[in-house]
């Protein structure tokens, strides 16, 4: 079922369905044109009240759904979850079942298990846990639609959306999980010989342009955010992993940032802070490049965004 949801239905939506031939494949497409990707983060009364982040495709004001990725707080298996309804044949929940991505950048296959309808609403799919950097997150952002295939069936998606909703939610899977993840090896995308897919490297400027990181995104996330009070303190490690000089700020009650340390590459620095107090991570210059909200269960957050360019200083 779907995750911490309890105020919503999922269905699958049952259309007309439009058929045509690509790549010699029947393609399904299963949805109305005003389907598109929604970001949401909540505390599920249902998981011990832990934070839950979601991304869901689905129709906006209604509880239409056609697929989601999700993650929370205090996980130990440290990988989001991604799934995609299909039909698979009446398998039983957990079964092990394929499902082929065809991307732009050519086929990438998982080994996924089988996700059954927990009512007469809900919806069969393929529930895969990919590595938060594996090249399937960069692929659904990128692309218009996408098309996957289950049991020799194909079904295409649209990706209207994705890029603003899985990059919140990647952020927030970091802060939960930080960078603890012992499944990334046997969970990882495979190409279609049966190799590792490529792991991306992060993104590199380009002369006079931009890539946008996801990691990025927590700035903008959290713009306008101030501590509130609390009463739930947490002990928290920031450890810099990432390319460079970071500043480790407090926003501030007023919403005014307050520089705690100044940490080099490798270096870290400990401090007790509470759930609603924000943390943001500056560069030399004092630009925005990361944001994190502390959460129970996390005790270490890794900085690890790279740097930005934000043109002469």
């Amino acid at each position: 079922m779907f995750a911490g949801r309890t105020d919503m239905t999922i269905r699958f939506f049952i259309g007309l369905v439009t058929v045509f031939v690509m790549a010699g494949t029947a393609v399904a497409e299963n949805y109305p044109d005003d389907m598109a990707w929604r970001y949401s983060q909540f505390t599920d009364p249902s998981n011990k009240g832990r934070m839950t982040s979601q991304a869901v495709l689905g129709v906006p004001e209604t509880d239409w759904t056609m697929g989601y990725a999700s993650c929370f707080a205090g996980s130990t298996a440290g990988l989001p979850e991604l799934v995609f309804p299909a039909d698979t044949g009446g398998a039983g929940e957990g079964t092990p079942i394929g499902i082929e991505f065809m991307s732009d950048a050519g086929p990438i296959f998982f080994e996924g298990t089988v996700k059954a309808p927990q009512s007469e609403e809900d919806f069969s799919g393929v529930r895969i846990n990919p590595d938060m950097v594996d090249p399937i997150w960069n692929v659904l952002m990128r692309m218009n639609f996408l098309t996957y295939r289950v049991r020799g069936q194909a079904q295409k998606i649209p990706l209207t959306g994705s890029r603003a909703a899985l990059s919140a939610l990647l952020a927030d899977c970091r802060a939960y999980h930080g960078n603890f993840n012992p499944n990334a090896d046997a969970n990882a995308g495979m190409n279609a010989g049966g190799g590792q897919a490529p792991v991306p490297q992060p993104p590199v400027q380009p002369a006079g342009g931009s890539v946008d990181d996801p990691r990025w995104a927590t700035c903008d996330q959290y713009a306008g955010v101030r501590s509130q009070n609390s009463d739930t303190p947490v002990n928290l490690t920031f450890v810099n992993q990432s390319d460079g000089y970071r500043a480790v700020m407090w926003i501030g009650f007023d919403g005014m940032p307050k520089e705690y340390a100044s940490l080099n590459q490798g270096e870290s620095f400990s401090v007790q802070t509470f759930l609603t107090h924000p943390w943001m991570f500056t560069d030399g210059p004092g630009n925005c490049i990361e944001m994190f909200m502390p959460q129970l269960g996390v005790s270490q957050f890794n900085i690890t965004a790279p740097g930005r360019n934000f043109g002469p200083e």
